[in-house]
């Protein structure tokens, strides 16, 4: 549990900070601001739900436990996705390119698939290659971060947020596209370095 939950925090943490790298919106003005980037409605859900989850489930295999966590985090970001809409009006477009629903459900999943990963190889008496499993899944995750963000950027606009958005950013967004592009194929070449010294 501790794993997954490590493996969880780091995701999001690398993946917010990427959605604002594609955004365009890389200045934290205030003490916080960063903590606050990081409060929403999933990631609250999820992580006081993960425990129990993972708990409550301990006699069931570990496909099986990991499933239910990756279903929260569906649930989580859907919950956020209707507050957002309900509580706050935005419109379903804007509510969807938000880091915390689609990407997050793929957060979890990655460190959902970090831990399952970690546990078979100690299971089988190695943990031989976890680190390049890692590199692989967090650059994978900053690509999902950084296309997030810059998409959000093209299609609804850039976040009411402090700090001016970089004038690169808003009239190259491909830049940006290609940037994701780059960092998810260097997390294809880790998780196909990893298959090959595993085979």
């Amino acid at each position: 549990m501790q794993s997954l939950l490590f493996g969880a925090l780091l995701a999001t943490v690398i993946g917010g900070l990427a959605f604002q790298l594609g955004l365009g919106d890389t200045s934290f003005d205030r003490p916080g601001q960063v903590v606050l980037l990081f409060v929403d409605v999933a990631p609250v859900l999820w992580f006081a739900a993960a425990p129990i989850i993972v708990h409550a489930l301990r006699w069931r295999a570990i496909d099986q436990r990991l499933r239910w966590i990756v279903i929260a985090a569906v649930i989580a970001s859907a919950v956020s996705v209707a507050a957002r809409m309900l509580v706050s009006g935005e419109p379903l477009l804007s509510s969807l390119l938000d880091p915390y629903t689609v990407a997050f459900t793929l957060w979890i999943a990655a460190a959902a698939q970090w831990t399952r990963t970690r546990v078979k190889r100690l299971a089988a008496g190695t943990d031989r290659g976890i680190t390049i499993v890692g590199m692989a899944l967090g650059f994978a995750v900053a690509a999902v971060g950084i296309a997030l963000g810059t998409m959000r950027l093209v299609l609804v606009g850039p976040e009411e947020l402090p700090g001016d958005i970089p004038v690169a950013s808003t009239e190259s967004p491909t830049t940006a596209l290609l940037i994701a592009a780059t960092f998810a194929m260097v997390a294809g070449l880790f998780w196909l370095t990893d298959r090959t010294r595993n085979r």
